[in-house]
């Protein structure tokens, strides 16, 4: 009576079928929090089909809009899907379900168990799919007293820790945009579901994989936990401000640069950044070779801070950040330009190697970030546009 997502668009399978996950069927009934991590399956050739209800998912309208009025990240984590309709409102909806599911290897979810429930997509639905890999992303993880709780992006962010590190110190902690906490949960669910296709490829045998966005950001720390454990410090904000002379932001003649010449207690790089700046005919360089510079006490002071803040930032004012970067990597100092959109797209190392790739959205060719990875032979990447409403291909 009803027909699996399997046996439809087999039209477009030879522009996939020889990329790594070209037999591989996925359902996404995903929200935010998940829909990333069908996008990311989709660059690896899965055919990949989005659930929507009759007015479309909320995050087609979400703004930003390009130009045609289609959300700017919808087309980005959608690019490459399907799309279905199918209306929870509907007698058979039950049974077209689970006919979709009866040609599908793995299923993308997003939500809380009794949400889950609600929707016919809870445990039951492994029962007499052996083979199914159900992915299930949720704020919180499926058990425990938070497993329930509803969430957006800025309650993830808080919960797993990240929140407290983004701001300026003598201010409330600042939300980084996008949604951070999609982007962590769909990196960390893709690893988990490729291990769990190859644990079925051994036996035969799909399984639940339970990702926490919760979790997933607090994995995602940077070194705050390491400061905790090694140094007994608890990390805070500190805005654009360095907590050690040598380490920070700073300007320069077009924008920011971020430099690493001090970090936990270890000059790193400190005789070069000096000798570069002495080659430069910084005639106060010559300070900086003082011994007191090598204690990391006297660096953490607010009085090293401001010193080396006003001599870097004197040199720094009359370049630009990709001839800081340059002069820099020569003398062996970790600095980096802050790069702004416009700065990537113009990146002669992201332009060499392909990264951004043209995508029609509403007519229109919009550039996007590819894969970060390369396989030998294969165009692995974005294979189309975000789907219209119900569109199979």
């Amino acid at each position: 009576m009803y027909e699996s997502l399997s046996a439809v668009g087999q039209a477009g399978r030879s522009a996939r079928e020889e990329l790594p996950l070209a037999d591989i069927h996925v359902l996404d009934a995903t929200n935010w929090l998940g829909a990333y991590a069908g996008r990311l399956l989709s660059d690896l050739g899965a055919i990949v089909t989005r659930i929507e209800n009759p007015e479309g998912v909320p995050e087609r309208t979400a703004g930003p809009l390009l130009p045609g009025g289609t959300s700017a990240t919808f087309a980005f984590t959608e690019a490459g899907k399907r799309s279905v309709v199918l209306d929870p409102a509907d007698p058979d909806y039950r049974n077209r379900l689970l006919a979709m599911l009866g040609g599908t290897d793995i299923l993308l979810t997003s939500e809380g168990p009794e949400a889950l429930a609600e929707r016919g997509l809870g445990p039951e639905v492994l029962r007499g799919q052996p083979r199914l890999i159900h992915l299930a992303m949720s704020p919180f993880g499926l058990d425990g007293p938070y497993a329930n709780r509803p969430a957006t992006d800025l309650t993830v962010l808080a919960a797993g820790g990240l929140l407290s590190l983004a701001g300026d110190p003598d201010r409330e902690p600042v939300r980084p945009a996008p949604p951070q906490s999609s982007v962590a949960t769909s990196l960390h669910a893709v690893v988990g579901v490729l291990l769990a296709l190859l644990v079925r490829d051994e036996t035969g045998l799909g399984q639940v994989v339970d990702v926490s966005a919760q979790e997933s950001v607090a994995h995602s720390l940077e070194n705050a936990v390491q400061y905790v454990d090694l140094e007994g410090v608890v990390r805070r904000r500190v805005g654009n401000a360095p907590t050690e002379a040598g380490t920070g932001l700073f300007t320069c003649r077009d924008g920011w640069v971020y430099l690493v010449c001090g970090l936990g207690g270890r000059p790193l790089g400190w005789d070069g950044l000096v000798t570069w700046l002495e080659a430069e005919g910084v005639t106060a360089a010559s300070e900086l070779r003082d011994p007191r510079w090598s204690d990391f006490r006297w660096r953490r002071t607010a009085q090293a801070v401001a010193v080396f803040r006003e001599l870097f930032e004197g040199f720094a004012a009359g370049l630009g950040k990709r001839e800081l970067y340059e002069a820099g990597q020569r003398y062996g100092v970790s600095i980096a330009p802050v790069s702004t959109p416009e700065d990537l797209l113009d990146n002669p190392q992201l332009t060499e190697r392909g990264f951004f790739r043209p995508i029609e959205v509403d007519g229109d060719s919009i550039l996007f970030p590819g894969p970060p990875y390369r396989f030998a032979g294969l165009d692995v990447g974005p294979r189309g546009g975000p789907p219209r409403l119900g569109d199979l291909g």
